[in-house]
């Protein structure tokens, strides 16, 4: 690799092109390549005698102080002061160091003062001094700033990692409707397609500094959370009123609350088998002996992140944070709260058909709660794909869903055997009424004779009767087939089109509003 990499630079020459027309090939010997993945190794090499002055204040790790970190071109120094009373002009022997000493003197290098910030965490006074360069302009001082992808903000506690949350939220959001876009140009995205892109383009940015941000901001994971669902019901074509757990229980993608934790504890176990003098492994260490004296920090948040998981809250021992196989255990155990989490979910009432007992999906199972399932490969159609999940997922214009959301004057809610079918005498007009039972318009009966005809021409003993008689088990049985699972998925869109929703007023063409004669 060295040597291809010293070919690379000493043989790469270039030419510019103006007006159609190239000019003599030369060599850059300036520099090196912007965007390509080794640069940042070889700024670092090259700065690798950069060394700050050690300040008494310093941040120490584990009898070691550490008062700077670098990160290609992007230089970061810091040390501790008083909240009350900040003294800034503490940090002036490293700032002249860099600016002067190293940078101008030793690898002539221009520092930017327009890019120098400062950030003040939890002060409560104001600073006493300023910080200067060396011509005398003061560094700016701001309420956030960014460093190594992950947003800081000025506050300390939950609220430290509040912008990252935002901007992390953002870039997902942007990213999901950039995805969507696409749709005009290829048609509906195939939902295995979906999922590569949502796990290469989506994801990326939802777990983004999970290791370091400890999920402990309730309104910051929401922030994810909400843009994780939004990315997954536009994909499987259902509604924002839906229930969740049917986007995680037949996609196979793990809520996101859950998978940051796995991450984080995954990057424990990194920080555990790192030598014992590598930075990252002498600060896991100092935050278990932070947490043995009652301190705050990483591992604290980590036992407040474990205890706020939903439904299945996990207690955690932090004697199993000293060792791999210890922290292997709490990911298992974080694995089976997200699997208990959607099973209970899938309990739903909403969900009669999805329910978890009747599928064969164990709650301590993590693989078979979380997988992708054979009917949305199976069915190739998306019209015919997208109203079966939202029939499976009561994200349709039956009366058992839709009176559900419509309470009664005086605020009671309307009971189930009081949500009639609109073509018939039943009591409750629901899934497997409006499939197997429902005979009060002739369209219906016909569509569901072929249906019933094509069920039986491939598997016999599933009449009729036997169907009628076992609704959940044969729908679950055509699920999984994948011959049977686009003939059910048929089925069921030409019910969503014979039970529809209240029609829309559309206005007046144009989107402007007509003038009141008078």
């Amino acid at each position: 690799m060295i040597d291809w990499m010293r070919m690379l630079y000493g043989q790469m020459e270039y030419r510019v092109k103006s007006d159609g027309e190239y000019s003599e090939a030369f060599q850059s010997l300036w520099g090196i390549l912007a965007g390509d993945s080794l640069s940042p190794s070889f700024f670092d090499a090259y700065i690798h005698d950069f060394k700050p002055p050690t300040l008494p204040s310093d941040i120490v790790l584990q009898g070691t102080p550490i008062g700077n970190m670098e990160l290609a071109d992007d230089i970061v120094e810091f040390t501790q002061l008083d909240r009350k009373r900040p003294d800034l002009a503490a940090l002036q022997p490293k700032v002249h160091y860099t600016e002067v000493e190293y940078c101008a003197r030793q690898v002539f290098f221009e520092m930017s003062v327009p890019k120098t910030r400062g950030l003040l965490f939890g002060a409560t006074g104001e600073p006493i001094s300023s910080l200067t360069v060396a011509d005398g302009t003061p560094i700016i001082f701001d309420d956030k700033y960014r460093y190594g992808g992950v947003l800081f903000s000025n506050t300390v506690g939950s609220r430290l990692f509040t912008p990252h949350y935002t901007f992390q939220a953002d870039r997902a959001r942007n990213a999901i409707y950039s995805l969507f876009a696409a749709e005009a140009y290829t048609g509906t995205i195939p939902i295995q397609v979906g999922l590569v892109l949502y796990r290469a383009r989506v994801d990326c940015h939802l777990t983004y500094g999970c290791e370091v941000v400890i999920d402990v901001s309730e309104a910051g994971i929401r922030k994810l959370e909400k843009e994780q669902k939004r990315c997954l019901r536009r994909l499987n074509g259902v509604g924002p009123r839906s229930p969740t757990a049917p986007l995680f229980t037949e996609t196979g993608i793990m809520p996101i609350r859950h998978r940051r934790i796995i991450l984080a504890l995954r990057f424990a176990q990194y920080a555990l088998e790192e030598p014992l003098d590598h930075w990252v492994s002498r600060a896991y260490r100092d935050t278990l002996a932070m947490h043995r004296a009652g301190k705050k920090g990483w591992m604290r948040d980590m036992v407040r992140a474990l205890a706020k998981l939903p439904f299945a809250p996990v207690t955690l021992d932090v004697s199993s944070m000293e060792s791999v196989d210890g922290i292997s255990a709490v990911i298992t155990q974080v694995e089976i709260s997200c699997s208990k989490y959607l099973m209970n979910e899938l309990a739903s009432t909403r969900l009669p058909l999805l329910h978890g007992e009747d599928r064969g999906l164990q709650p301590d199972s993590i693989q078979s709660t979380l997988r992708l399932r054979p009917y949305l490969r199976n069915v190739t159609i998306p019209a015919h794909r997208k109203a079966l999940f939202r029939f499976l997922c009561a994200d349709h214009y039956l009366a058992v869903e839709q009176y559900r959301r419509v309470p009664r004057r005086n605020g009671d809610k309307i009971p189930v055997d009081q949500r009639p079918c609109r073509y018939g005498d039943a009591c409750t007009e629901s899934e497997v009424h409006a499939l197997f039972l429902c005979n009060g318009i002739d369209k219906l009966v016909d569509r569901r004779t072929v249906f019933m005809d094509r069920i039986k021409a491939m598997v016999p003993s599933h009449t009729p009767e036997f169907i009628r008689d076992n609704p959940i088990l044969c729908i679950h049985f055509y699920l999984e087939h994948k011959e049977l699972a686009p003939i059910l998925a048929k089925f069921v869109y030409d019910i969503m089109v014979i039970f529809p929703g209240p029609e829309r007023s559309k206005g007046p063409k144009g989107g402007k509003k007509r003038a009141r004669k008078t």
